[in-house]
């Protein structure tokens, strides 16, 4: 009996052990681990928007006041003396007329005169109905916006009424802008620079 008696005493230890096991399994249960997050790889900083050399095409003057393109524009901008006495002339006559600039941002002439021009419009509240359009090296647009606009130099400023050209400045006026416009509006004789 002795022979069976050692096998029983292992086998009712082994049992204990187990059940002593189990029981401290139940007992206090293992929080359940984490799982391992990989860290994220740093991100890559974001290229900065590279402003175009060239606008082309329908153009909004907030694109001329930032970046390259305002360090010239702001400038010439800000220094432009507006003459007041003509401002007030000219107000009145800009009544139901169409406003068209062609310009290119790649042209001394345009970097020069643009801002004066948008500055003499502010000053008669018609800054926002300027049809601004921007054109390449060949005074072209993708869209084709110049065709049938004879534009040969730029900044070239069209006024129109009722679908009639009434005049034009091309590349610099030959008094001043504001008088230039002025004869223009008030329909008396002027030829722009270029004029035949």
């Amino acid at each position: 009996m002795n022979m069976y008696k050692l096998p029983l005493i292992a086998l009712a230890l082994c049992a204990l052990v187990s059940c002593k096991s189990k029981s401290t399994a139940t007992a206090t249960p293992k929080a359940p681990e984490a799982p391992v997050v990989a860290e994220a790889p740093e991100k890559p900083e974001a290229p900065a928007v590279q402003q175009p050399q060239m606008l082309t095409g329908k153009t909004e003057r907030q694109e001329l006041q930032t970046g390259t393109f305002g360090e010239w524009f702001n400038p010439f901008y800000a220094s432009y003396r507006v003459d007041e006495d003509l401002v007030k002339e000219l107000k009145p006559l800009l009544k139901d007329v169409d406003i068209t600039l062609f310009m290119g941002t790649w042209c001394g002439d345009s970097k020069r005169e643009t801002p004066r021009i948008y500055k003499i419009f502010d000053a008669v509240d018609k800054s926002d109905e300027i049809k601004l359009i921007t054109v390449d090296r060949s005074k072209s647009t993708p869209q084709g916006l110049e065709e049938g606009k004879d534009i040969k130099r730029v900044p070239t400023l069209i006024f129109s009424k009722d679908g009639k050209e009434l005049g034009r400045i091309v590349e610099y006026p030959i008094d001043s802008l504001e008088a230039d416009m002025l004869k223009i509006l008030k329909g008396e004789p002027y030829q722009h620079a270029y004029a035949d």
